[in-house]
């Protein structure tokens, strides 16, 4: 091998010939790398080239001996078994005889073919990767109109490329985000700053949320010379965030916004109030008698009942106003542009004319709504002051009776600071121990014969003054407290039950009233149980008091309960002040009552009302129809005593037989307490019993509980 043929070898140039015989002339290396030998036949090395090759070989042949001159890249196996891809040009030329002769070169291009392969796949495997990837790829010149994007895109939106190119794409765009999408495009076009938006395009016949974002390629200058973006449909994602921010924002029994929504659209309420000079107004509405309807009909129809208000509420005020459900049996309603009060006043009464009456285990329940309201600015001008007045006024107007509405006054306000100082002074006589027990004797009709005491609630200020309870009353509507002032008296009363039969009296029962707030405690009963068996106090010389509301409100299933602990261990129960709570006869054929107390209100008017003479009568015929003992209260004039004696009353309490006094005063009053006076004193009326001094003078609203 010469030098010019080593050159052309170690650059994988091979050359070889044909002669007019068809006898094969190769080079060195031609020879070397594929083994054909010098005068081979060239038919009989065709038949050495793999069979799958063989037809590009002739195809090669053919075209030479036509056209002369021709070129193939052919698969060719070398000596070593490794297939070679080779570049071939083969040309025509005669031989001294005139005969056809052929001269071929060679290049060796398995490597250039190697990695022609290896890009073809990258390149198909980029092109797949695209075509399947959910996101669209497109690109855009440095004014930000499109140029090229992949033929899915053009499918789903149904534009041509015509059509898209440019800002054609703009007309598969939603028309209320043309507005935003072009402001943050020309923003992105000005600054340089990549951008990403959410827009609805038109896919396939319909509008579907899409994230667009784009990014700008630079030169060396700096200057924007391409944009690269992708369109990815993000449609599920949207409606899952619109319907998770819909479920944070709205009640899902009534559809209506819920506490946090409502707390929002108040705030930017206020906000706009302020600036714009308006007025605001908020109404809080309970149901009244819901939890009723919940105990006695269930769940499901308390359900139908909120959304029943809720329907009617979204049309009173459908346009002007946002209503919400706050929770429970809670709505609130938020309404701007307010003219004046009364405007607000008439919407109220509006809602006032929604009621449902639903009949439930032979009763009638009316559902109506008591309403407080509150109005920005004069109410208050920070949303959290707003809403507290609203519910000072919802809580008068349920005080009131219910099915009210109740405009927020400063008085309201004044009033719950009493309410905070009277617990907070309840909370201080139970903590300094000035809380004193007193007792009002309870007396025979028929006998004269004193036959117990009712506890009383007294406790004593700073001053060393004894003060009515009336002045702590609404201690006992928080939980706490009036479960620390019943736990007080009831030790107070059983130490002082324990000292008096010590010294060998005999006092009949006492009577102790317990608050709602105590009964709704889940230990009440084993508490007081456990205090008795302390004190060694037998179940049949007390008698617990309650009146008809402890069923109202929450907590009534514990009350209940309480209830029939106390009467397992046969402990008496009382109903006081019946006739004028807001019970039913019902709880008197449920319950284990076993006393019947008549409120004060008829009893002081049996001799001068002949109406009230008439309820007196009746309710002392139910009480005995229902094998039950009748007792008056607030008994103060002889005249009194005597008639509710003829009624067949069985037992009194009152001024007239004595004011409450302290323990310390107690064993007195019954070593002097003459059974024969007594009869004279229910016999002769000029003649009271006990003498003056010991009964007391003064009106019972005074000092009695």
């Amino acid at each position: 091998m010469d030098g010019d043929q080593q050159i052309l070898a170690s650059a994988g140039v091979l050359r070889w010939s044909v002669d007019g015989d068809g006898l094969c002339h190769p080079d060195a290396a031609t020879a070397s790398r594929f083994g054909v030998r010098d005068g081979q036949p060239l038919l009989r090395w065709f038949r050495g080239v793999h069979r799958i090759f063989r037809k590009p070989v002739l195809q090669l042949a053919r075209a030479v001996l036509r056209m002369g001159r021709a070129e193939a890249t052919l698969t060719l196996e070398d000596r070593e078994g490794i297939m070679r891809n080779m570049r071939v040009v083969a040309r025509i030329r005669r031989d001294g005889a005139g005969r056809p002769a052929a001269d071929l070169v060679m290049i060796d291009v398995t490597t250039e073919h190697a990695e022609i392969g290896r890009l073809r796949r990258s390149t198909e495997n980029l092109r797949l990767i695209v075509e399947y990837n959910p996101q669209l790829p497109w690109l855009a010149d440095p004014d930000g109109r499109i140029i090229d994007f992949t033929d899915r895109w053009l499918e789903s939106s149904g534009l041509d490329r015509e059509e898209a190119e440019g800002n054609g794409w703009l007309a598969a765009t939603h028309p209320d985000d043309i507005g935003p999408l072009t402001h943050r495009i020309t923003h992105s076009l000005t600054t340089g700053e990549p951008f990403d938006v959410r827009v609805r395009l038109m896919v396939n016949d319909q509008y579907r949320w899409m994230r667009a974002q784009a990014y700008p390629r630079r030169d060396e200058e700096g200057r924007i010379i391409r944009w690269y973006g992708y369109t990815e449909d993000i449609h599920e994602s949207v409606l899952i965030e619109e319907q998770i921010r819909w479920n944070a924002e709205h009640d899902s029994l009534t559809q209506l916004p819920n506490r946090a929504m409502f707390n929002a659209c108040l705030d930017k309420a206020l906000a706009s109030a302020m600036t714009d000079f308006k007025k605001v107004g908020v109404f809080l509405l309970d149901i009244d008698n819901f939890k009723d309807v919940n105990d006695l009909m269930g769940h499901h129809a308390g359900d139908e009942l909120l959304k029943s208000f809720a329907s009617r509420l979204k049309e009173i005020f459908a346009g002007d106003g946002v209503v919400a459900r706050l929770g429970g049996d809670e709505f609130a309603i938020l309404i701007e542009n307010v003219e004046s009060r009364q405007q607000l006043a008439d919407l109220a009464n509006r809602v006032l004319t929604i009621r449902e009456t639903l009949f439930a285990a032979g009763r009638s329940l009316e559902c109506r709504g008591s309403i407080g309201v509150a109005a920005f600015p004069e109410d208050g001008r920070v949303a959290t002051e707003l809403l507290r007045h609203a519910d000072l006024a919802l809580y008068r107007a349920k005080s009131l009776g219910r099915g009210r509405m109740q405009m927020f006054e400063q008085s309201l306000l004044e009033d719950m600071q009493e309410r905070v100082a009277m617990i907070n002074r309840a909370r201080t006589a139970v903590r300094d121990g000035t809380i004193i027990s007193y007792y009002q004797p309870k007396v025979s009709l028929q006998t004269g014969e004193l036959v117990g005491f009712e506890a009383l609630l007294r406790w004593r200020d700073s001053c060393g003054t004894i003060r009515s309870p009336a002045e702590i009353y609404a201690a006992f509507d928080d939980h706490d407290v009036a479960d620390m002032i019943g736990q007080t008296m009831t030790s107070q009363v059983f130490a002082d039950m324990a000292a008096w039969r010590a010294r060998g009296l005999t006092l009949g029962h006492v009577a102790i009233n317990v608050s709602s707030a105590e009964l709704r405690r889940e230990r009440f009963a084993g508490r007081l149980i456990e205090t008795m068996d302390r004190f060694s106090i037998a179940p049949d010389s007390i008698e617990i008091e309650i009146t008809e509301g402890v069923f109202l409100g929450a907590g009534s299933d514990t009350v209940r309960r309480s209830i029939d602990e106390l009467h397992m261990c046969n402990i008496p129960l009382a109903l006081d002040d019946f006739g004028t709570g807001f019970a039913s006869l019902s709880h008197l054929r449920s319950l284990p009552v076993s006393t019947l107390k008549i409120d004060r209100s008829f009893v002081s008017g049996v001799t001068a009302r002949e109406s009230d003479a008439a309820i007196v009568s009746a309710l002392i015929t139910l009480g005995r129809a229902l094998n039950m003992k009748v007792v008056a209260e607030g008994v103060e004039e002889a005249d009194q005593s005597v008639k509710l004696r003829e009624l067949g009353c069985d037992y009194a309490q009152g001024f007239y037989f004595g004011r409450p006094a302290p323990s310390e005063n107690i064993p007195a009053l019954i070593q002097s307490w003459s059974e024969n006076s007594a009869i004279i004193t229910l016999n002769r009326r000029a003649a009271p019993w006990p003498p003056r001094g010991m009964r007391g003078e003064g009106r019972a609203d005074s000092l009695t509980a």
